[in-house]
Order: C-alpha cells, then sequence, then structure tokens
C-alpha cells in the first residue's frame, strides 16, 4: 500500500500554485475558549502580489468557523504542488500531520487513489448542508462517484475570456466571440482598426494556461484525455492533435498573437492585456481586474465564456460539449488518521460557504461559490459577479483519475515544447507535434497500469 501511495503522489504537483512557504498562520493560533479544540488545515499560500487578498479571506474563514464551533483553525501554507506533495506523503506514511486539506479540483483522483482519506457519508453530507447544495458540475469531482467521495467543494474559479470593449467597439464588434471562427475572425478586425495592437494573446510557455485551453477545444469537439473505462489514455487522439494544432495555428496560420508570446507565461500575457498591446485573453479569471488596477484598459475590462464551437464548424460535432471552464476550485479532505478531528473538519468545510465567507473571497479574490444558496445570496450582493457565476455553475469536470498529473503533465510538456521549437524554427511541425504526444501518452497510459 506505501509504494502504491507514493506512486500516485509523485504526480501531485498538477495545476497548484503558491510561493515558497511552509509555516503556520497566525490567524486563530493558540488556545480558544471552548476548552482549546484546534484543528490544523494545509491550504495553497498566496500567489505573487496576492497576500493581502489571502490573509483577508483566511482571516474571515478562521472568525467564522471559531464563531460557529468555539474552536481554533491553523493554516500550514504548502507552495505548489512539490511542497504539498512532500506534506501529504509525509503524513500519511507517518499517520500524523494536518488533519484536513484543501486541494486543486483537479487533483481529486490522484488524492482518491491514495485512500488515506475519510469517504462522505449521508450523515456527513447532511452535516455540512446535504450533498444536493451544491451545483452538480461542482461535485463531479468530489468522488469517482457520489457515494465514494472525498472532497466537500469550498469555492469555484471559473475561467472566462478578457476582453477589451473598447477595442471592440472601435473596430466595431457588439459582443464576444461565441465560436472559434468569431474569435480569428474578431482578432483580424481589431487589428485592423487599432495598428500595432494584436487581437489575442497565448502563453504557451505557462505551466497552467496552456493545457486548459486545448482541454476545453479537445471536449467541444467529443474527444476527452481519458478513455470512459479509465483505462486507456488518450493524448494521441485526433481531437488532442487538432486542438494544439488550432491554439498554435493563431500564431502561425493567422497572426493574431504577438510573435514573441511564443515563450510567454501567464504573467508576461496579463501584462501585454493590460498595457493594451493585446485585446483578448482566452483564460482568465476575474483577478485580471485587480492586476489592471491603475493601468491604462483598468475601465475597459469585460468577461465572456470561453467560444464553445470549433473553428470551421457550424457545430459541435457528436459527443461534443460546450467545455467554457474546467471545474476549478478548492475542495476540504479529511486525512483518515484524524478521523477524530472530523466534526471540526466538516464544520470548516460548512464555515468557508457561509455567507460572510462567500462575500469575502468574492470581494478579496474573485472566487466564486459552489453551492446553490451562495450562488443566489452573491448574484444579489454583487450583481457583476453573474458572468463568472454563469460559467461557474456550467463548468465540466476533468477526468478523475489518479494518474491525472500524467495527462496533465504530458500535454503541459508537449505543448511547451511545441512552443518553443517553433519559436527557435520558425515553422510549423506536425511530425513533431504527434512525436511528443506519443510520448506523453506513453508515461500517462504507464500511470494508469
Amino acid at each position: 500500500m506505501r509504494r502504491y501511495r507514493n506512486r500516485l503522489l509523485a504526480g501531485l504537483s498538477a495545476g497548484l500554485v503558491g510561493t515558497l512557504l511552509a509555516a503556520c498562520s497566525g490567524f486563530g493560533a493558540g488556545s480558544d475558549d471552548s476548552g482549546g479544540q484546534t484543528i490544523t488545515a494545509l491550504v495553497a499560500a498566496a500567489g505573487a502580489g496576492q497576500k493581502e487578498q489571502y490573509d483577508q479571506y483566511y482571516q474571515a474563514l478562521a472568525e467564522e468557523f471559531h464563531k460557529e464551533t468555539g474552536a481554533t483553525v491553523n493554516f500550514q501554507y504548502y507552495n505548489g504542488g512539490a511542497q504539498e506533495n512532500s506534506i501529504v506523503q509525509t503524513s500519511l506514511v507517518s499517520g500524523s500531520g494536518p488533519d484536513v486539506i484543501g486541494y486543486g479540483s483537479a487533483l481529486g483522483g490522484t488524492l482518491y487513489g491514495t485512500q488515506g482519506f475519510l469517504t462522505l457519508s449521508q450523515q456527513d453530507w447532511d452535516q455540512v448542508g446535504g450533498r444536493d447544495s451544491w451545483n452538480p458540475s461542482t461535485l463531479s469531482v468530489s468522488g469517482p462517484s457520489p457515494t465514494e467521495d472525498i472532497g466537500v467543494p469550498s469555492f469555484s474559479v471559473p475561467y472566462m475570456v478578457a476582453y477589451n470593449k473598447a477595442m471592440f467597439a472601435k473596430a466595431g464588434i457588439t459582443g464576444p466571440p461565441r465560436t472559434w471562427n468569431e474569435w480569428i475572425e474578431d482578432a483580424q478586425k481589431i487589428q485592423a482598426a487599432s495598428p500595432g495592437v494584436y487581437g489575442a494573446g497565448f502563453d504557451p510557455a505557462d505551466t497552467l494556461d496552456p493545457w486548459k485551453f486545448v482541454w476545453s477545444y479537445t471536449h467541444q469537439l467529443g474527444g476527452s484525455l481519458l478513455s470512459r473505462d479509465g483505462k486507456e489514455a488518450q493524448l494521441d487522439s485526433d481531437q488532442v492533435k487538432t486542438a494544439i494544432g488550432f491554439y498554435f495555428s493563431q500564431l502561425y496560420q493567422y497572426h493574431i498573437v504577438p510573435p514573441e508570446s511564443l515563450t510567454w507565461n501567464n504573467a508576461q500575457m496579463l501584462s501585454a492585456f493590460t498595457a493594451g498591446k493585446v485585446a483578448m485573453l482566452p483564460i482568465a479569471t476575474r483577478s485580471t481586474l485587480t492586476a489592471a488596477q491603475s493601468s491604462p484598459v483598468a475601465n475597459d475590462i469585460a468577461f465572456a465564456p470561453l467560444p464553445s464551437v470549433p473553428f470551421g464548424m457550424a457545430g459541435r460535432p457528436a459527443g461534443g460539449t460546450p467545455a467554457l471552464s474546467i471545474v476549478s476550485g478548492q475542495f476540504w479532505a479529511v486525512f483518515k488518521y484524524a478521523e477524530n478531528k472530523k466534526s471540526l473538519a466538516l464544520a470548516l468545510a460548512k464555515a468557508s460557504n457561509s455567507d460572510a465567507v462567500v462575500l469575502k473571497q468574492y470581494q478579496s479574490l474573485g472566487w466564486t461559490p459552489s453551492t446553490k444558496a451562495g450562488i443566489e445570496m452573491l448574484a444579489k450582493a454583487q450583481p457583476d459577479a453573474k458572468p463568472f457565476l454563469d460559467v461557474a455553475a456550467s463548468q465540466e469536470a476533468t477526468e478523475f483519475t489518479s494518474a491525472w498529473a500524467q495527462l496533465q503533465a504530458g500535454l503541459s510538456t508537449t505543448i511547451n515544447k511545441v512552443g518553443s521549437s517553433l519559436a527557435v524554427n520558425g515553422r510549423w511541425n506536425d511530425q513533431e507535434l504527434s512525436s511528443e504526444l506519443a510520448a506523453g501518452q506513453q508515461a500517462a497510459q504507464a500511470a494508469l497500469k
């Protein structure tokens, strides 16, 4: 069992963010007035430039938890997947450590596969408000089936298109693109109306953004990274190849992204957007508004769902789904060795979905609620949240598998390498793409055995 857990945990790094830090928060540290009950929660550290906002969120959560239970929560932070992996693996092997983990949605399959986290019973769900209190799409990554859940949803981070509405108006475009044909056409119109501006931005050197784009496009084509029975990786499928080809065609065929963006990461792409050098971002969150404060485009940013009809098609092919955003956000899972803290852990999960915390997380970080009641409350309290809530309600789950890290890594590595080669050689190479995907396919398939 230990060897099996270690093999699964080796891939925990996919899709997680933070800064190099592991420490206990000062929020709620020490004893409390309820007889000293405490719980330790392992959570992601703040991303670059977001420490103040994260502090506000965790403070609000600690206060709500204490108000409801009289107990104290100590936050232990992980910086990125490597550090989270180390803490989780050490804790599972030793049988001691944090009591509960706030994990990223794509990690559910890997954590479930370790068999080191409590499966939620009907009584557990009742304690946090009932399983039917959440969006079905969000619950789709709580576990492999409704009776095998390990994760209670905490918050959602829907991915959106961010666009410059002033540039759209100048080009005579009345609304955001709904198809990928319109995406290309609108970008070209913007470039014609605003010389020196590129219609779109992309960041193929980033470790997190590109795979999300390709994942959505693959699902819109009716494909998947994994077979329905969960036994076969499908990284080398025609749909994945087509999706990656379209991603890079924005540069080599349609010329709507800056040539230098082949080496961009998310920060560089975002910087170009806030400087008014590109008009659309395909993978953005509400935090884009924070990054744009005091920039030339601060008052010109709007958000819309990702286009959902593949390029050159009048509609999605059979089996294609809108795939507007992955199910993205945080879930709470309780370590089996901390079963005696389960009630407190569930109380923490419930507090994270309270109105007070939901408002604070949206105002500070742009995160949206994952419960139906929270969505209804936020829609009334913050009308500007509507486009994010609409997408959050229709998110689609990434493939639930203990080999997800290998699938994501295979896809990300392929995109990064193909982009780097394109930057050096200046020409598209289909054979190279196939070769890179074959390597990723082999590694992912090995992890499924």
